[in-house]
């Protein structure tokens, strides 16, 4: 019960105002919009899956903000079943298989090795730095390079939908999930575009709901790139 509390402690008033907001709104839409959850609502483990993800994703965010190791542990047991069962409803067969193969295990090692990387002032804290003009050009090629090629194989599956969006969605998804496992802070501009594209997959798909996720997420991409950035600006030796 302490370490619940110290963990609740832990947030600033505007994390705790931006949180109690996104959980107001996702109410207030079960309520008077169940009609736009999902384009088909028959499906309760569907409905489900939709709310559990539009509240969780949220609090990993603002806790990747926060530099803590935990986000991952929420990530795992809230945010990858969830969306998982969406991607299966909806056809999304890229993003699904990602998170098996690679979104699942990415968490798990990336908990590790941020443990290792502790802040020297502040042990909640995980050391972040940045990528070189150079890296930023290579990792670019490379997300658009695996949509092109999983997007056209996947496209061949039948019942898959938007494969080539849904495939750069995912290359986008890889690229923040490498980087944020390295901690560099441009996993938040990849991060960035990520959820521009999930957005145009849930309008297509119906999903209504999970646009609430969507933009709660974007104010938060851009209040973590800040703090990350300030972060860097003053520990420039950090590795």
């Amino acid at each position: 019960m302490r370490q619940l509390k110290a963990f609740i402690n832990s947030f600033t008033p505007y994390q705790k105002w931006y949180l109690g907001i996104v959980l107001a709104i996702t109410v207030l839409f079960i309520v008077f919009l169940p009609d736009y959850m999902l384009e088909d609502t028959s499906n309760k483990v569907a409905v489900v899956a939709s709310v559990v993800c539009v509240l969780s994703n949220p609090i990993c965010e603002l806790m990747i903000s926060k530099q803590s190791k935990l986000n991952f542990v929420v990530d795992i047991l809230f945010v990858e079943i969830s969306e998982l069962l969406l991607c299966y409803f909806n056809g999304w067969y890229v993003t699904a298989i990602i998170i098996c193969v690679f979104w699942i295990p990415v968490s798990a090692l990336s908990y590790w090795r941020w443990s290792r990387h502790q802040d020297e002032e502040r042990e909640e804290l995980t050391v972040v730095k940045a990528l070189t003009p150079k890296q930023d050009v290579a990792v670019i090629a490379a997300i658009f390079a695996f949509a092109f090629i999983a997007g056209t194989l996947i496209s061949r599956i039948p019942g898959a939908s938007d494969s080539y969006v849904d495939a750069l969605s995912s290359g986008f998804g890889i690229a923040n999930g490498v980087l944020l496992l390295m901690r560099y802070r441009e996993q938040w501009y990849a991060w960035l575009i990520t959820l521009l594209m999930d957005g145009a997959l849930y309008i297509r798909g119906g999903a209504y709901i999970m646009l609430i996720t969507v933009a709660a997420m974007l104010v938060n991409t851009c209040y973590g790139y800040w703090k990350w950035y300030r972060y860097n600006k003053t520990h420039a030796n950090a590795r």
